[in-house]
């Protein structure tokens, strides 16, 4: 693994690259409140397997790419960074493989619908296509899922972004490795009032339709995670018109990268032996 920077958009994205350049290119996206280096599990063994896989920080988690006020943080922007660095990375005129968790999740699934001919594989944990989350809220089960995501109003209060962090730290319960990194990345007012932009942006968003995805899609399902329900995971496969496997996490909770790194890398893989050619 070796630790780069990605010039896009006027920012300087700080990320983690392992693999041949001249490699199948994967962008991974990380969740919140974390970092690129949630990826540290399965970057060398995507290497290995011949990809070149970037995991970038997003926007507002590193210092060369920290745009001030809510409106920079809508999901358009995010959509638009991930082009623009696949567009340094040299994958403009064809499709990379997007692999995401978490809020990561929520931008792949908006790149892939939105700009289906950049996206060669899809593969996102946690948080299912858009529309699958609307479609359960107009069902009965729309408490349940609502409950699961009310922690957002929390999030969204000005001057509680060190407290948030640290529960959601303290509430995973990962050794001091896992996170601490996350710990030094994040380390000022500055950066965690950027990261928590996300949930105060959300609202300008959150309504809009987003087109299925075509391209061949993994979503995985962390059964213990808390957010997500399982009649939206289920609806997920409504938003999926290519080849979709559906696999459930039994023990992870949201950090599932590193709860559950070697399951989910086999999968990773598998995904890419059967759909990357």
């Amino acid at each position: 693994m070796n630790r780069i920077q990605i010039k896009a958009r006027g920012f300087t994205f700080d990320a983690w690259s392992a693999g041949p350049k001249k490699g199948p290119l994967i962008l991974l996206l990380h969740g919140l409140p974390r970092t690129s280096w949630e990826w540290h599990h399965q970057l060398p063994k995507l290497s290995e397997a011949g990809f070149r896989a970037v995991a970038p920080d997003l926007r507002g988690y590193c210092p060369g790419a920290r745009p001030e006020g809510v409106e920079a943080y809508v999901i358009d922007e995010f959509v638009q960074d991930i082009l623009a660095i696949a567009d340094q990375l040299g994958y403009t005129d064809h499709p990379f493989h997007l692999m995401a968790t978490s809020i990561g999740s929520s931008i792949a699934w908006w790149l892939a619908g939105n700009f289906p001919q950049r996206v060669a594989t899809l593969a996102c944990i946690n948080v299912p296509h858009h529309m699958a989350l609307l479609e359960v809220m107009k069902t009965k089960k729309a408490d349940k899922l609502r409950k699961g995501f009310s922690y957002f109003a929390d999030f969204r209060k000005d001057g509680m972004e060190l407290e948030n962090f640290e529960g959601v730290l303290k509430r995973i319960g990962l050794p001091a490795e896992e996170t601490n990194p996350y710990r030094e990345a994040l380390n000022n007012e500055e950066a965690l009032r950027a990261v928590f932009h996300w949930y105060r942006a959300m609202p300008s968003w959150a309504s809009r339709p987003l087109k299925p995805v075509v391209m061949p899609t993994l979503y995985i399902w962390p059964r213990n995670v808390g957010n997500v329900t399982q009649e939206a995971a289920e609806a997920n496969a409504h938003y999926v018109k290519g080849p979709y496997r559906f696999e459930i996490l039994e023990v992870a909770l949201n950090f599932a990268l590193q709860m559950e790194p070697e399951k989910i890398t086999r999968l990773l893989l598998k995904h890419l032996e059967e759909h990357a050619q």
